[in-house]
């Protein structure tokens, strides 16, 4: 019985702490950059590793692009933010995310149908929405470092 009351207090003492600290941090815009960040990179670890895995116009791996991009649409949009230059990255990483899924949606339809000039077409399109990725990512980690104005 003294066991229970023992594990029941230390569950409140850890619930009360875990959700100040995730107060308190939530708020600031070193863990909203953490957040982003986060978000970005298993992006890129993922579509590495299904870039890796096959070839480009394989509708297997665009349709595992097509996850990929829609796990981090998803992802990306549900990041909580209240400055408002990270709020202005994370719609373009949205859109950059949305557009990369839509753009390989269409690729897929075109690998399928055995179109080589909308399959082209596809490919130039999806290095289009994605080439600014670096420069939003550079930009993002550079407005990171800058300390929070208090």
């Amino acid at each position: 019985m003294k066991l229970v009351k023992v594990q029941r207090v230390a569950m409140l003492a850890i619930s009360i702490g875990t959700s100040v600290l995730a107060t308190s941090c939530s708020s600031g815009k070193v863990s909203q950059c953490a957040d982003m960040i986060k978000v970005i990179n298993q992006t890129v670890i993922d579509t590495k590793d299904t870039t890796q895995s096959g070839t480009n116009l394989d509708v297997q791996i665009v349709e595992k692009l097509v996850q990929v991009f829609t796990k981090a649409n998803k992802d990306m949009s549900s990041v909580n933010l209240s400055d408002e230059k990270l709020k202005t990255y994370k719609s373009q990483f949205v859109a950059m995310y949305q557009g990369g899924t839509e753009i390989n949606q269409q690729l897929i339809a075109s690998l399928k149908e055995r179109k080589s000039t909308k399959v082209q077409e596809g490919l130039r399109k999806s290095n289009n929405i994605f080439s600014p990725e670096r420069d939003l990512a550079t930009g993002l980690t550079q407005y990171c470092k800058i300390p929070e104005q208090k």
